[in-house]
């Protein structure tokens, strides 16, 4: 049966407002054909989006009540929730403006959906999707955000009321009861002359918030991106999206129950942060006499730890002491200290042990007879971190996780020069039984939950895996990585990661990036590849000689070579079936103005040679970058 025929059987007779089928099947095939089994799959997602959309009027949302929306049996959170609304979304807009067609400004059409979305949190778990498409000529960006306790959120739109740059606002109620406001705006603004390529002087937009009987909060948003085009939307048509069935968060679980805990104190309170003090005191105690909390590196010897941010231990699921100073003897260190209450998920979505190169070194997963499982990485040196060290090495400082039997997680990372611990010592002190969460707070307790913990649990692990798969590639020469820069940070870690890379080998010398993405917005090829969000891949060039392949582990493979003003560049992009992607890209011209030229000045500066000149090609060659893209410690980097 053909996937037109699976869609007329289950639809049957369409309406006149429904999905352009044929446009949904075609930008959801390659997709399709890509995506991980487990959870419902793309087609099978807008086949149910078509289901309960097809009653919905465009222009006319009290003219019956919406169908009940499928059965949604994805869990919160995960890949196949995130491509169950995608695809939800996706169809909803494509009824609500049927002349769409998916391209960022200035690029090309493509057929794949230009849409990438992450997991909005802590606590309860929402959804926030973008995406970039052409309805009538005229390039627009949407972005929608579903929050399932959205009563504040309601509140503070109905406060702000209708803007003063609002041509059109009004309220409404949807056909199931939603609450609906709705506007749309132009806005005018004086654009300095240096961001006018990246900011429009006008935009037209129009926006639709719903609140649903169960508190789910929608906030549906689009606008222009050109100062001299005008809107081609009406905002009545955007309506239908937020009142879909089937844009919809999936249920929270049932809580598993409590263990019955020992602890006394309630988390988020100042008395248990000083519990997990005195905790993580005793045992650096017992593993070092000589053991003493310092006020700061070289400060005066302290009582009690004192780190930065000292509100992270008042989180209720996620408390943190960040970079605290100790000595043993006379070697001083530093220690943060992590407890995460959803640890399965936390350990799954952490960079897992590298496989191979010099990272796979100095990292192990050790399963004990109580079921708990234990990573301890030994983390890498930095290129350049002495003057004479152009190589990356094991370095004094660790990193341990500890899952407990109770799903909890425990997170130790310890940062020395000269050892003061060692791994075996920081190993016990992560096992330690005292560094225990305590029970939440009773319902309708207020914490102080202003601190977000989330960006700081992998100290370092981000950064050794492509340290190592860089040296790998080139074992000769000079070469440098800068410490990344995190992107979309997301529930359990940043959904991207960047990193400025130079090499200088064989007379020879050229700077680069690489970027990590856990989820790219799309299943690249090179068609798609130039419709890529510009400022994820601001300044890359993407429009010279493009091949594409698909590797014997269903890896795609895209590289461009690319000859911009004199230079040359090597793109390659290589991409898991599920959307995990790197891209590596490097020139022969270092320091020429582009996006990926490494700073001149500062600490790169006073290690790297002056006067680095480029040669007639990158140092690389184009294998070699499309082995680094492809490096096993790159590509699973962000599970």
């Amino acid at each position: 049966m053909t996937y037109r025929q699976l869609f007329d059987d289950l639809i049957g007779e369409p309406p006149v407002s429904t999905v352009d089928v044929d446009r949904v099947i075609s930008g959801q095939r390659r997709a399709r054909r890509l995506r991980i089994g487990g959870g419902m799959t793309a087609v099978a997602a807008v086949v149910a989006a078509v289901l309960v959309g097809t009653t919905t009027l465009i222009g006319k949302p009290h003219a019956q009540p919406a169908k009940p929306a499928p059965a949604v049996t994805t869990i919160p959170g995960s890949d196949q929730d995130l491509d169950r609304i995608d695809a939800a979304v996706i169809a909803a807009l494509t009824r609500a403006v049927p002349r769409l067609a998916w391209a960022v400004k200035d690029g090309p059409v493509i057929d794949t959906p230009a849409w990438a979305s992450n997991v909005m949190g802590p606590g309860s778990l929402g959804y926030r999707g973008n995406g970039s498409f052409r309805a009538d000529g005229v390039d627009l960006v949407a972005s929608l955000q579903i929050t399932p306790d959205g009563a504040k959120s309601w509140q503070a739109e109905a406060a702000r009321g209708c803007s003063k740059n609002a041509v059109e606002c009004g309220e409404q109620t949807g056909p199931d009861g939603e609450k609906i406001r709705y506007h749309r705006s132009v806005w005018e603004q004086e654009v300095p002359p240096q961001l006018r390529d990246q900011m429009s002087s006008r935009t037209e937009s129009a926006g639709v918030t719903a609140l649903r009987r169960d508190g789910t909060f929608l906030n549906l948003s689009l606008r222009t991106v050109t100062a001299e085009d005008k809107l081609p939307v009406a905002v009545v048509q955007l309506i239908p999206v937020v009142v879909d069935r089937a844009v919809v968060l999936a249920p929270e679980p049932s809580p598993t129950p409590t263990a019955i805990s020992t602890v006394t104190t309630v988390a988020g309170t100042a008395a248990d942060a000083a519990r997990l003090d005195a905790a993580l005191t005793s045992a650096l105690r017992r593993q070092a006499s000589d053991f003493t909390w310092l006020t700061r590196w070289g400060g005066e010897s302290s009582p009690t730890p004192v780190g930065f941010e000292p509100k992270g231990r008042l989180n209720v699921d996620v408390p943190v002491l960040y970079a605290a100073t100790f000595r043993v003897g006379k070697r001083a260190a530093q220690v943060t200290l992590q407890l995460v209450r959803d640890g399965e998920l936390a350990w799954s979505l952490a960079p897992p042990c590298p496989t191979a190169a010099l990272a796979a070194r100095y990292c192990t997963v050790t399963e004990f007879p109580g079921g708990e499982r234990l990573r301890a990485r030994r983390m890498l040196t930095g290129f350049g971190s002495r003057p004479d060290s152009a190589r990356p090495t094991g370095s004094n400082s660790y990193l341990i996780e500890s899952l407990r039997p109770d799903g909890t997680l425990v997170r130790l990372h310890l940062t020395q020069d000269k050892p003061a611990l060692s791994m075996e010592q920081t190993i016990e002190i992560a096992r330690e039984p005292s560094l225990v969460l305590a029970p939440r707070p009773p319902a309708g307790t207020a914490t102080a939950q202003t601190f977000d913990s989330r960006g700081w649990e992998n100290h370092g692990a981000t950064s050794d895996a492509p340290m190592a798969a860089l040296d790998a590639i080139s074992p000769d020469g000079m070469i440098y990585l800068l410490p990344f820069q995190q992107g979309g940070l997301g529930l359990n870690g940043p959904t991207s990661l960047s990193y400025n890379f130079m090499v200088q080998r064989g007379g020879l010398a050229g700077d680069g990036e690489i970027i990590v993405e856990r989820r790219a917005a799309l299943v690249l090829s090179c068609a798609t590849v130039g419709a890529l969000p510009p400022a994820t891949h601001r300044a890359h060039a993407h429009d010279g000689e493009c091949t594409e392949s698909t590797r014997p582990d269903g890896n795609r493979v895209v590289t461009i070579v690319s000859r911009p003003a004199g230079s040359v560049v090597y793109s390659v992009f290589v991409q898991r079936p599920d959307r995990g992607t790197v891209e590596v890209v490097i020139d022969n011209r270092p320091n020429t103005g582009g996006a990926s030229d490494m700073p001149t000045d500062g600490d790169f500066g006073r290690r790297w040679p002056k006067g680095v000149k480029g040669g007639a090609t990158p140092p690389l060659t184009l294998e070699q970058v499309t082995a680094l893209a492809a490096h096993p410690d790159l590509i699973n980097l962000l599970p």
